[in-house]
Parts: structure tokens; C-alpha cells; sequence
């Protein structure tokens, strides 16, 4: 991107600081803050002091009002002997718990681990041994029991409105893998910013992107997703609505004396919001990542809420990679478009993404995708999860999306099981409003291998809290019987 598209792309969000006094300001939460979350929440409080910051089920904060809260308990946290360059795991559901204890962690130069709310102990003690970390700063929602783990619970840091000293090195975010296949990884980051502004600046072009216009955020905070969702509702001063259960419905009416903002989101909560509900307030935008959006999904969004739907597609070890808007959507349903600028996207022999990037030198996602006749990215599954079957290649993101475009099935996830005479067979889960003959159906539209050996009609599929399939969870349900 030329220089100075990157820079009006900045001036025209607001991001980008044009009065004298705001260049000062900039100047002096960098020199306290270093490259961290916490200079850009300094910044934007001493810019907009008085506008909303965050909205949860306690009510709202102004940005003065985080700020103020973020320092005290930045001073408490340093009186229980936090220091820089300390590694922490931090647990709390989507409220201003989360906010203030990640930014005052930030503040101090606490290199920060988020974990979701939901894990069982014993993932979660394996995850932390295997970070090194020994220390879990938590919001108390839960009963904790990690042997060797000193826990710390928000409630009782005793918030002190001391002064602090500027920060010596900004913190780290250790990002978790989503884990649907096994447990979690740890991605750090600490990007330069002149790396990551033709990024930045790629975003605010694709998207809808506006100083002050709200954020509602129907994914968990403590996700790279959420976390970068975070990060772009305090740069350009914009209210974050969240809420502790991740629903669109609640979300839009808790938002709905505001102007319309954008909804963050993922494909099964957005499949759940229009099969629980009509469809009358409408966001902005629409936009969606972190797990495939099927082609069917994404023409209903299309045909119900118009074109306000843009599908993300980013990596834990990549970043976000490429953005596709709703003309690219319209053109071809379901794809995510092309590489953001700053990104290089190519298809490896056997159709692997790789990607290089300001986040990575060259990368495989661990996708298999493919390129259409009008250059727009697909996303056809994990790489992984391909099986050979008597010989075929079978993929179990083309059997979901066959079943999905069945009237009665709301759901669908499919997994391989051992076959004695092909290998690997796929079965299928699926949650329907009513039974029909599925396989049936299914045999006028695949070829006889694409089949599953079994399918299953079910309540809910197991996923975990980004709507991604918890295919481990998914395997026992049918090895059980």
C-alpha cells in the first residue's frame, strides 16, 4: 500500500491524531506505555475522556472511567509484587473484569496469557505447565482448584490511586490456538507498529471502520479474535458491548438506543440469532472469522440483513490475512477474499494456505483452500481433517456443506472414524427441526465414497466457545454409542 493511501485511511477513521495537542498526547502515552494495549487505552482516554468506553450487564464506562480503573488496579497488582517481563494466565468471562485486568496487567509489563472461562481444571493446568506459568489472575466466577498455581482473585486486589512508574518493557499477549483437535498452543505477540500499519490501514479500507461507531461483540474477549476486536474499539474511541454468554439478540438490544454498530461475530451464533429470531435491528456491518462460513449462511445473511457481511479469515499463527466484503460474498458465496495488504497468501502443491506477513515469515495455516475464476480466496476445511477413502480424497467440509443445504438441518459436523475395509469412513452429526430420510437425500447429490457411514440426528454438536466443532468431543459421542 502507498504511503499516502495508508495515511488518509488513518485520517479518515480518526485514528490518526492531526491537532498539536494530540500529537503530545500520543508522544506521552507512548513514553509511559511502550507498544502495548495500554498506550492505546492512555491515548484515547486523554483524547475522549467523556465518551462511552464499555458497555457489559454492570452498565457503562467512560474512557476516564477505564483509565482510572485500569491504574488502580495496575498500583494493586504491583503491591502483590507483579513485576515486567512476569508471565500471568488470566481467566474471566466478557465483562469489565477482563478489560481492566488484561489493561492493568498490560500496564505493568506483565506478559499476559488469556484463557477462556469454560476450560476444565485439568486442561487448564496443562496448558499453564506447559507455558510456564504460575500465577492465575481470575474474575472469581469460579471455584478453582490448580495445585501449585498461586491464584489471585480480581475482587480482592486492593485498587490503590498511586502514581506509576513508566512501564520498562511492554508486555506480551500469549495467544491460545483454538485447541479443536488437542490442547492449546501459545502464540506470542509483541508486532511492530510500522510492521502492522499497512495492515491496519487494509482493515479500515475493507471495512466499515469509524471513530465512535459501537462495537458489539459476540465472540470471548479472550480469544485473538476478541483481543483484536478490543484493540480496535479503544484506537478508534468506539463503545465495546459485551456480554458473559455470547448471543447476537441480547447484544443488538443492549445496543439499540446507539447507533447501529458492528457486530463481531461467528457463523454458528449467526446461524442461531436467524433461526431463534426475526431478524428487525439490523448492525452496520457484519463481520464474521475464525471458523468456515458456509456458502448457504452466507447468501441467507445476504438476503436477510443486505450487504453488510464481511468474512475474516486469520490464523493464530498469521494474523488476520484476508478480508472478503459483500460484493466479493455476493460474487462468491462463502470465500474470504484476498490477502490483506502486508500479506502474501499462496496454495502449496496439495492446496495448504501458507502466508507470509508482518506476523510471520512464511507459515503454513494449516487450511486447504483453493483460488476461483475471480480471484477470491476459499477456505475448504483443515488440512488435517482430509481422509483418503478407498483411494478418494473425501473432505468433511464439503459433506456439512451438502448437508446443510437441507431445509430441515440447522447444524451439521461431520467426523472420521476408523473403517475396516476403507480406511477411514465419515459419519455425521446433524440438529434438525424435524427427522427426515437424510441419507436419502444425500445420495442424489454426493458420489457413493463422500457418503457417511452413519448419521446421527442430535440436541446440540459439542463446540467450543468461538462455534468452532470440538471434533475430539464430537468422536467419543459416537464411539460411545
Amino acid at each position: 500500500m502507498a504511503p499516502m493511501a495508508l495515511v488518509l485511511a488513518l485520517i479518515r477513521s480518526g485514528i490518526f491524531p492531526l491537532a498539536p495537542w494530540d500529537w503530545w498526547k500520543a508522544a506521552r502515552a507512548w513514553w509511559r506505555c511502550g507498544s502495548s494495549l495500554a498506550f492505546l487505552l492512555e491515548l484515547t482516554a486523554a483524547r475522549f475522556p467523556g465518551r462511552p468506553a464499555l458497555h457489559d450487564e454492570q452498565g457503562r464506562l467512560s474512557f476516564a472511567q477505564l483509565q482510572q480503573g485500569c491504574l488502580a488496579l495496575a498500583c494493586g497488582l504491583r503491591a502483590q509484587g507483579f513485576t515486567p517481563g512476569q508471565q500471568v494466565a488470566l481467566l474471566a468471562r466478557n465483562h469489565r473484569g477482563f478489560v481492566l485486568g488484561l489493561l492493568a496487567l498490560s500496564r505493568l509489563g506483565v506478559d499476559v496469557l488469556p484463557l477462556g472461562s469454560d476450560l476444565p481444571e485439568a486442561v487448564m493446568l496443562r496448558i499453564l505447565e506447559r507455558q510456564k506459568i504460575s500465577t492465575l489472575v481470575h474474575d472469581g466466577e469460579r471455584s478453582l482448584e490448580l495445585p501449585g498455581i498461586r491464584l489471585l482473585d480480581l475482587a480482592e486486589v486492593q485498587a490503590q490511586p498511586a502514581q506509576l512508574p513508566r512501564t520498562s518493557r511492554p508486555g506480551q499477549l500469549v495467544v491460545l490456538t483454538s485447541g479443536s483437535t488437542g490442547i492449546s498452543k501459545g502464540i506470542r505477540r509483541r508486532p511492530r507498529l510500522h510492521e502492522l500499519l499497512p495492515l491496519l490501514a487494509g482493515l479500515l479500507q475493507g471495512l466499515p471502520l469509524r471513530r465512535h461507531r459501537p462495537l458489539l461483540l459476540a465472540i470471548p474477549l479472550h480469544h485473538g479474535y476478541g483481543l483484536a476486536a478490543l484493540a480496535l474499539a479503544l484506537a478508534l474511541a468506539a463503545p465495546l458491548y459485551v456480554r458473559r454468554r455470547y448471543e447476537v439478540g441480547p447484544l443488538l438490544q443492549d445496543a439499540a438506543s446507539v447507533e447501529p454498530g458492528l457486530l463481531v461475530s461467528v457463523p454458528t451464533l449467526l446461524l442461531r440469532w436467524l433461526n431463534s429470531e426475526t431478524v428487525s435491528r439490523l448492525p452496520a456491518a457484519i463481520i464474521t472469522g475464525s471458523a468456515p462460513l458456509e456458502a448457504s449462511l452466507c447468501s441467507r445473511l445476504l438476503r436477510q440483513c443486505g450487504p453488510v457481511l464481511y468474512n475474516l479469515y486469520g490464523s493464530s499463527e498469521g494474523g488476520v490475512i484476508a478480508l472478503a466484503g459483500p460484493e466479493r460474498l455476493t460474487q462468491s458465496p462463502g470465500c474470504v477474499g484476498r490477502p490483506l495488504p502486508g500479506n502474501q497468501v499462496r496454495l502449496d502443491g496439495e492446496g495448504r494456505i501458507c502466508v507470509r506477513g508482518p506476523l510471520v515469515l512464511m507459515e503454513e495455516t494449516g487450511d486447504l483452500g483453493r483460488w476461483d475464476e475471480h480471484g477470491n480466496l476459499h477456505v475448504l476445511g483443515r488440512a488435517d481433517s482430509m481422509i483418503v477413502c478407498g483411494g478418494e480424497n473425501v473432505y468433511p467440509h464439503e459433506l456439512e456443506e451438502a448437508l446443510l443445504k437441507h431445509p430441515q438441518i440447522l447444524e451439521a459436523a461431520v467426523v472420521a472414524v476408523p473403517d475396516s475395509e476403507f480406511g477411514q469412513r465419515l459419519v455425521a452429526a446433524v440438529v434438525a427441526r424435524q427427522r427426515e430420510d437424510f441419507m436419502a437425500w444425500l445420495r442424489q447429490r454426493l458420489e457413493r465414497y463422500k457418503l457417511p457411514r452413519e448419521l446421527r440426528v442430535v440436541e446440540t454438536i459439542p463446540r467450543n466457545p468461538l462455534g468452532k466443532v470440538d471434533r475430539p468431543a464430537l468422536l467419543r459421542l459416537f464411539e460411545a454409542g
